[in-house]
């Protein structure tokens, strides 16, 4: 009895969902650009969805990253890719198969926009820090920030760390900028 009434529910739910399908298909581009706006008021989480969307696109459609394939002569793990400065040519010195960049811990604490939110979030109650306007350029720095401290743990003002190039390349194909300007290690603070 319990089943038959969960797969009405169930069909009923797929029915819903079909019908939205159609409404949805033939609205046109701004009437769903302010839908989209109505719902993100509504429910502010699902700027993640749409965040994640966008820098999928931005991924596909985004600045000069070198292609992965024959990693360099200082890369043991062969997942770096070249780097344009001597101090940025850093591997994780792992065999292929445990690369840090291809780490389940790496992808959820590194990677993944809730957790990078949650860091901005927190950055900026406890420093004072505005948001960065550039959605994939504030999740890129807080990612090379979760990286550090995830590997190093708290460092300190002016202690710092160069995140390996096959780390940096995972979080830059993850969330490119969008004309392929990356700033690079800076070594300490006030340099």
């Amino acid at each position: 009895m319990r089943s038959k009434r969960v797969r009405d529910i169930q069909d009923v739910i797929n029915d819903r969902k079909q019908k939205l399908q159609e409404t949805v298909s033939k609205l046109t581009g701004e009437s769903c650009r302010q839908l989209i706006a109505k719902l993100c008021d509504r429910d502010p989480s699902l700027i993640f969805d749409i965040l994640e969307e966008s820098s999928e696109q931005m991924s596909a459609h985004g600045g000069y990253h070198p292609p992965p394939g024959d990693a360099p002569s200082w890369c043991t793990c062969g997942n770096c890719r070249q780097m344009p400065s001597d101090i940025e040519r850093v591997c994780c010195q792992q065999i292929p198969e445990n690369c840090f960049s291809l780490l389940p811990d790496f992808s959820m604490l590194v990677l993944d926009e809730a957790v990078l939110s949650i860091a901005q979030r927190y950055r900026e109650d406890v420093l004072a820090v505005p948001r960065d306007q550039d959605v994939n350029r504030g999740y890129r720095h807080t990612a090379y920030r979760q990286f550090i401290l995830w590997h190093y743990g708290r460092l300190g003002a002016g202690n710092r760390r160069v995140v390996p190039s096959c780390c940096v390349w995972q979080i830059r194909d993850k969330f490119p900028d969008s004309f392929g300007q990356y700033t690079g290690f800076k070594d300490g603070r006030l340099a």
